[in-house]
């Protein structure tokens, strides 16, 4: 067993004012009980000064004997004397392993008690939970159940009150309506077939002849011509304009110059042993073995009495509660359900005798009226027919030879003006792409890369993404300034802002060559893409997309939760609080130490600390 560790202050007269020793194991002694301890400590204290270590005889080096009384301490070296020979010194026994302690007591001590608890609170909170669920399951099972048992003999009851008053006003109703549709419906049949037997071949008489129709053909061809006339030469006027512009746009980019030099300038303390619990102490219990054995078996016997007790309580007071919430609620809503049942089966008894006689009336007479033959409409629909077929019918010939003559004359003058009105178009789009040409910078980029700056081809955190292109002005004029934007997909870059390129000559190159963006140190290493546009006065003249793989050869942790700290020291007690981090923020690792990892802020991440120990449970490492 361990002997405990007293903390005395050194101090004296903070030691006279102080009238308590802190023990190692927790425990709290009075001046006066601990003086006999501390005598110990001090006098074992005296004696290691002067006995010699284990295999050690005095008068060794490193062994150092107390001046005798009344001899002066010579700071010269002495001539060394003779010494006569000494027996051997025994030596001395060997530390042995401390005993084991028993923690049978302190186990069955710490059952006992949490047994007594664990039942104590398993029979109330089991108690209380029962009666609580018991009444919400009783009084929801008996009103859903009496509701459920008064509707149906309610509606059981009620059911054939009215079905006979029913029964005599539905087959009234059914047959009136059957006599009123049916004949509508039989009128509307002989109307139908009687048109369609008139319309269908008075249409085909009539579209024939309309087919024969000279003067519908004559006016759509002169029609087509006029349209062509103008459409087939605007057509011919843009088609030609666009071919010319084309040809001498594709004849100057192939008369630049394929090399040319590059034109102008970029921008850019101390631990301290748990103490144990004072109940623990007052039961004899003082060793951590014996706390952990007392705590181990308080758990369990709380545990088993608390779920045996509280089952039991809770089922006895959910079956008592049950039972009594449901039967009042089962009473309660039988009574209410019933009558609402009783009306709703009343109405429901006098709808389906009702249903079921209209609809027998109704189906037997809309059949026999519907059927009946109505001459006199069956005659009208027959004169109608005749009539709209014939004019619809001629109607659609004529239309249709109105197209052809349209087609044919709109043909012949296309091909009479449109070769004409294409060559003026192309005479006027050369001229106007020299002009523009001539009059204007017309900027274009070629060979597009982003590279990483030590040309490894490695994209690392910590460096810098820089982009090359050329950059080819085809007019004559001296463009301006192009702006460079570059946008990272992902992030973790920190992107340089106000990127350009000064303006570049007429006929001539200007090369780019700049960092656009530095990757943060602790860059998640994955694949991102990076897109830049280039612009001259607003207008853009270039961009591109390329996809890159980065990589981070630092040890990165991201924190879990909001509130974390970063801590002075590696330790539990009085460690000193450098900062506090949030959930999301990374930091660099570059020590691990027991429990805890050596950290220092990112480049990137906010605040003045520079570096300091976080817990590593509180990180996940990226």
């Amino acid at each position: 067993m361990k002997k405990p560790f007293y903390a005395v202050s050194l101090v004296p007269s903070l030691l006279i004012a102080s009238s308590v020793v802190f023990a190692s194991n927790g425990s709290v002694m009075r001046l006066s009980d601990v003086s006999d301890s501390v005598s110990e400590i001090l006098q074992e204290y005296k004696d290691n000064q002067v006995r010699p270590k284990p295999g050690e005889k005095p008068g060794q080096p490193g062994h150092q004997q107390p001046p005798k009384p009344g001899q002066p301490n010579h700071p010269g070296p002495k001539p060394p004397q003779p010494q006569p020979p000494k027996p051997p010194q025994p030596q001395p026994p060997q530390p042995q392993p401390p005993k084991p302690v028993d923690t049978t007591h302190a186990y069955n001590a710490g059952v006992r008690d949490g047994a007594e608890k664990g039942t104590r609170e398993g029979r109330r909170r089991g108690h209380e939970d029962g009666v609580r669920e018991g009444e919400r399951e009783g009084r929801r099972n008996g009103n859903r159940e009496g509701d459920i048992a008064g509707r149906a003999a309610g509606k059981r009851d009620g059911y054939g009150v009215d079905q006979a008053a029913g029964t005599l006003n539905g087959s009234r109703e059914g047959q009136s309506a059957g006599i009123t549709n049916g004949t509508a419906a039989g009128e509307r049949r002989c109307y139908d077939e009687g048109y369609s037997d008139a319309y269908n071949p008075a249409y085909a008489e009539a579209k024939a002849l309309g087919l024969q129709d000279s003067a519908s053909y004559e006016a759509g061809y002169a029609k087509g011509q006029s349209d062509a006339a103008v459409m087939e030469a605007e057509n011919g006027q843009k088609a030609g304009y666009q071919a010319g512009f084309s040809q001498r746009e594709t004849e100057i980019h192939n008369s630049f110059p394929a090399a040319l030099a590059a034109q102008g300038g970029f921008t850019k303390g101390f631990s301290v042993e748990m103490g144990l619990p004072l109940e623990l102490v007052s039961k004899g219990y003082t060793t951590p073995e014996e706390k952990r054995a007392y705590e181990k078996g308080y758990k369990e016997g709380y545990d088993r009495a608390y779920r045996r007790e509280y089952n039991d309580s809770k089922r006895r007071a959910y079956d008592e509660s049950y039972r009594r919430e449901y039967r009042r609620a089962y009473d309660a809503q039988y009574s209410i359900s019933y009558r609402t049942g009783y009306t709703e089966g009343r109405e429901e008894g006098y709808q389906d005798a009702y249903g079921a006689a209209y609809n027998s009336a109704y189906n037997a007479y809309f059949a026999e009226y519907k059927n009946r033959e109505y001459s006199e409409e069956r005659s009208r629909g027959m004169r109608d027919g005749q009539v709209n077929g014939q004019r619809e019918g001629f109607e659609a010939g004529c239309a249709e030879q109105n197209k052809r003559g349209y087609k044919t004359g709109y043909a012949d003058m296309a091909a009479q003006v449109y070769p004409g009105a294409f060559e003026a178009g192309k005479v006027s789009g050369i001229a106007a792409a020299d002009r523009y040409y001539a009059e204007n910078a017309v900027l274009k980029t070629f060979d597009i890369a982003f590279y990483d700056e030590n040309g490894d081809g490695r994209f690392e955190a910590g460096e810098n993404v820089m982009l090359r292109a050329e950059i080819r002005n085809f007019g004559a004029r001296t463009s301006g300034a192009v702006a460079i934007a570059v946008r990272s997909e992902r992030g973790e870059i920190t992107l340089a802002s106000d990127l350009s390129a000064a303006g570049v000559g007429g006929r001539s190159t200007g090369m780019v060559n700049l960092a656009v963006g530095r990757l943060h140190d602790v860059v998640a290493p994955n694949s991102d893409a990076l897109r830049v546009v280039f612009s001259e006065n607003g207008k853009p003249v270039g961009d591109f997309r390329q996809m890159y793989t980065r990589t981070n050869p630092n040890k990165v942790g991201v924190v879990i939760k909001d509130g974390t700290d970063v801590l002075k020291k590696a330790t539990w007690f009085f460690p000193g609080k450098v900062t506090e981090l949030n959930s999301g923020d990374k930091v660099i690792i570059t020590e691990t130490k027991g429990d805890y990892y050596k950290v220092r802020k990112s480049e990137v991440a906010a605040g003045d600390w520079t570096e300091g120990y976080i817990k590593s449970d509180k990180l996940n490492l990226q």
